[in-house]
């Protein structure tokens, strides 16, 4: 049986194109932002989106990916000595620079997971394969639990026959039938665009 997903409060009330578009201008945001302090703000800030798309998030992962970017940077040279290890210098000018980087990598996949629909449609030949890629990513994301270590090759093929049939007159998958469907963005989806957006430029200039 496959895994049963979690409710998207984004997607009734967002439309994909809108929600793709608000989803870059939350990354400029968090790529601009000046130090650790406003970054992590708007990492948190992104994780709450990602819950709310109903994206699976193990936050333990998260924690050891910032955890370990924190150690690769402890031992360079910058700012006050916290510890003296034999040779090696702990500074706090090192520990904040990987906290820095490490929770701007994972605003950028919260913003990401956010962002993406699998309903996202994209102008042009070059959109509709970029939409279906993402597309097909997040149906894949969704089933990952499915695959099967001891047997990885036959997990993911029968996990690909079962998303992506070949059979003549097989059924359409439920993304491209929800693609035929109309969807618009609803006033609460406008309000919490705006608010968001408004929220992510004000942690990203103001705070220093």
């Amino acid at each position: 049986m496959p895994p049963r997903r979690r409710p998207d409060f984004l997607g009734p009330r967002i439309h994909p194109t809108v929600r793709f578009f608000w989803g870059l201008g939350l990354l400029s945001c968090l790529v601009f932002a000046g130090d650790w302090a406003p970054r992590s703000l708007l990492a948190l800030l992104g994780l709450a989106l990602a819950l709310a798309s109903g994206k699976r998030v193990s936050i333990a992962y998260f924690v050891f990916l910032v955890g370990t970017v924190v150690v690769f940077h402890l031992f360079l040279p910058l700012g006050k000595v916290w510890v003296q290890l034999g040779p090696w210098a702990i500074t706090d000018g090192a520990f904040y620079l990987g906290l820095g980087k490490g929770v701007t990598f994972a605003g950028l996949v919260f913003f990401s997971l956010a962002s993406i629909s699998r309903d996202l449609r994209l102008p042009g030949k070059f959109g509709a394969v970029w939409g279906k890629t993402f597309a097909w990513y997040e149906q894949l994301m969704d089933q990952r639990q499915a695959l099967k270590p001891r047997a990885l090759l036959l997990s993911i093929d029968r996990l690909l026959e079962r998303l992506y049939p070949t059979k003549s007159g097989a059924p359409a998958m439920a993304s491209e039938v929800q693609a035929r469907q109309v969807l618009r963005t609803t006033k609460a989806g406008w309000a919490l665009v705006a608010a968001s957006s408004a929220a992510a430029l004000t942690i990203a200039v103001l705070i220093p």
